[in-house]
């Protein structure tokens, strides 16, 4: 392990509400086998399948160098976490990215696992920057990006390093030069929301195993959900980490969003949430609001930072040696141990709640928590208030 390095403790945002264990009187019975996979249904009526409810929606692919990308990339989705990436995120165009397959002969003790596929999302973005059509192979959803991105400086737009990054030609050879580019809001060959379903369906054709979901900003939520609904896509990804929501807040937009859906006969759709910064039992909490799928983009984030400081840093030989070679079993065990806990965390919560009906799975001592999201409060002899 590496010294000093360790996910520091998440704070809790949805602490105001509480799973509901079994009443006191409920008969024992031992715990169903334990199953953490779920399968996508594709309109035409194929299966894709899943390992985990918990997604990687968003990397910063361009803060870290090319190679510990793609080392990254591939340790998250070995724990069966769906990791959205480009094959120009993580290699040049003359390389094969271990996260799509390809295997680094530098890679110790992870060799008997490549020939499984790792769960892999494509960031099909308006632009296509960086977009092949070999990033279809093998891929398990197909996220269809609609609305403009807007980065951490504020701007609609990709930065130098991002364009850099996707339209390289050769190893080592990125884009010089250039400056920010403008980010489209929708895809130039669909002319709007009515034209969306063909597009969807050209998609499907090009990745043939693969979910096709649609991932929408919540800012005109009433009057854009319908009409993603419409389209019929294999699902929906709703990104709440765009808005400074309070707890509550996004408590409440999840278990309306499902209702919305299942209001519009959609009750068979999975919503997938970004919800921002959150803690294991947060994303376990927001799964029994109605989400059937969680992005952890905020845990996967640490691994990042380390990375990305450990290549910056002067004293790189002190402990994080092994962080600027990434491809060593040493890695691969850090980023395990680092996230594998948050996901037993989860994994634990979640198997826990198949006991009781969806009902009865949580509570609350706040009325006004209580009164948002049709929950009970819990019946206790004190006030909650003091």
């Amino acid at each position: 392990m590496h010294a000093g390095i360790e996910m520091e403790s998440m704070k809790e945002r949805l602490e105001k509400i509480c799973f509901l264990p079994p009443p006191m009187d409920t008969p024992w019975v031992g715990a169903p086998a334990e199953d953490r996979s779920l399968k996508v249904d594709r309109v035409d009526g194929k299966q894709v399948p899943l390992k985990l409810p918990l997604f990687w929606y968003d990397p910063p692919w361009s803060e870290v160098a090319i190679d510990s990308a793609d080392a990254i990339a591939a340790a998250v989705a070995r724990l069966g976490v769906l990791v959205s990436a480009l094959r120009s995120d993580l290699a040049s165009a003359d390389e094969e990215p271990e996260l799509h397959g390809g295997n680094s002969s530098e890679t110790i003790g992870v060799q008997t696992q490549v020939a499984e596929e790792l769960p892999r999302m494509i960031p099909y973005r308006p632009e296509r920057y960086g977009l092949s059509d070999r990033d279809f192979d093998g891929a398990a959803v197909v996220d269809v990006r609609l609305a403009m991105r807007r980065n951490s400086t504020g701007r609609f737009a990709f930065t130098p390093k991002e364009i850099g990054r996707w339209e390289a030609t050769q190893a080592g050879a990125p884009l010089a030069g250039g400056g920010w580019v403008p980010a489209a809001s929708f895809p130039p060959d669909v002319d709007g929301l009515s034209k969306l379903e063909g597009k969807l369906k050209q998609l499907r054709l090009l990745a043939e195993n693969a979910a096709v979901f649609v991932s929408i900003a919540p800012h005109r939520l009433n009057e854009e959900l319908p009409a993603v609904l419409s389209c019929q896509p294999d699902g929906v990804i709703l990104r709440l980490n765009e808005l400074d929501l309070s707890s509550l807040e996004l408590a409440h937009c999840v278990k309306q969003t499902r209702v919305m859906m299942d209001q519009q006969q959609c009750e068979h759709l999975p919503l997938w949430v970004v919800p921002g910064e959150i803690s294991s039992t947060d994303a376990a909490k927001l799964m029994a609001l109605g989400a059937n799928a969680v992005a952890i983009d905020s845990w996967c984030q640490e691994l990042v930072d380390e990375v990305r400081d450990a290549q910056q840093s002067a004293a790189s030989n002190s402990g994080y040696t092994s962080l600027a070679a990434p491809k060593t079993q040493e890695w691969v065990d850090w980023v395990e141990y680092e996230l594998s806990r948050h996901i037993e965390r989860f994994d634990g919560l979640t198997h826990a709640m198949v006991y009781q009906p969806s009902a009865d799975r949580l509570a609350t001592l706040s009325a006004q928590w209580a009164s948002k999201l049709s929950i009970p409060i819990l019946d206790v002899p004190f006030d909650p208030g003091s």
